[in-house]
């Protein structure tokens, strides 16, 4: 028998101790968005072959730490993910029907402990389910992109301390609320660099967060004892109409020799752009809007390419690094609404 995904389940929650699997996942699983999916999974125990002298076979097996990855992709439609991924929730604000919930890089633990979770991935399978429960999940990197009649898809890489085999589904997977998730779409989307300059004819964008995270192992135990976050890395990249150089004299002012670029003949030092603002709705306004903002700061300019073809559109692609970055959702539940 072949089985399929409309017959799997995946949900997560988070942990209060890492690595012990929480026992509410199934009364407080949440799911991460519309249209998930596993787009790459393994688990290893590090097997070492071991050979012997006057023998060319190997001789036995020793074994080593475990550990697992997991690769999840969804349409990107609710901010709830964001604690997973380095971000510390702020106070939420109601101005009339509008509730308005706010994140912003986690620079204020000190110990650098990281949040974890708890995935759960079942598959039924007849007389007998395969139900697969991963503890000490940690995000090391996420990404949103989306393009031309794309819907905004956020790509999370993780990685996972342990995992328990089960062969019955346990109670009710969780369902996504719908009413508390909008699906994002490219068509209502914009990107203004900087703040308030609307990037016109934006083919796609592509940005991504990575937390450099990853287990720590001590002695006594093939399983992880924490996890620890490093750097917070903001990337992006995008591609637009190549009407003027506007981009271009952003990069050379990079540099800390203008003299060759502009003409100047004056020296300063490298210019980091301001703001990188991009922007989702769900096009409707009034009590029905929904919006996540994404508020990136101290923009620095990678590379800028440019390919020229005879009747081709003029097309060029930015690739940039963020010092921080600010997000903003609203929605018109005037209470904070359930993860899922």
């Amino acid at each position: 028998m072949v089985f399929t995904g409309s017959f799997t389940y995946l949900q997560y929650v988070r942990e209060t101790t890492f690595g012990t699997a929480a026992s509410t996942i199934q009364s407080a699983g949440e799911q991460f968005g519309f249209e998930q999916k596993i787009t790459g999974w393994s688990f290893t125990n590090n097997k070492l072959a071991l050979a012997q002298l006057g023998d060319v076979r190997v001789k036995t097996y020793a074994y080593g730490q475990t550990r697992g990855n997991l690769s999840i992709d969804f349409v990107l439609s609710s901010p709830w993910f964001l604690g997973l991924v380095g971000f510390k929730a702020g106070a939420d604000t109601c101005v009339g029907s509008v509730k308005t919930h706010t994140w912003d890089i986690d620079t204020t633990n000190a110990t650098n402990i990281i949040e974890s979770f708890t995935t759960q991935v079942g598959i039924e399978a007849g007389t007998t389910d395969i139900v697969r429960t991963l503890a000490g999940g940690i995000v090391n990197s996420a990404s949103i992109s989306t393009s031309i009649g794309e819907v905004a898809r956020v790509s999370l890489d993780s990685n996972y301390q342990n995992e328990v085999l089960t062969t019955s589904l346990d109670g009710s997977p969780a369902t996504l609320c719908v009413a508390n998730h909008t699906p994002y779409t490219f068509a209502h989307g914009s990107l203004e660099f900087p703040d308030s300059t609307v990037i016109a004819e934006v083919q796609d964008i592509d940005i991504s967060f990575n937390q450099n995270a990853d287990h720590i192992w001590g002695i006594g135990d093939s399983r992880a004892s924490s996890g620890v976050r490093r750097m917070f890395e903001i990337t992006g990249k995008f591609k637009a109409s190549h009407t003027d150089s506007v981009q271009l004299q952003k990069l050379y002012a990079q540099q800390k020799d203008t003299l060759a670029n502009t003409g100047a003949g004056a020296e300063t030092l490298a210019a980091e752009q301001p703001t990188l603002k991009l922007t989702f709705t769900n096009g409707v306004a009034s009590t029905g809007v929904r919006s996540i903002v994404f508020s990136l700061a101290g923009i620095a300019l990678d590379d800028i390419s440019v390919n020229i073809e005879p009747n081709e559109p003029i097309f060029e692609d930015l690739s940039f690094q963020a010092r921080d970055c600010d997000v903003v959702a609203s929605d018109a539940t005037a209470a904070t609404p359930a993860s899922s």
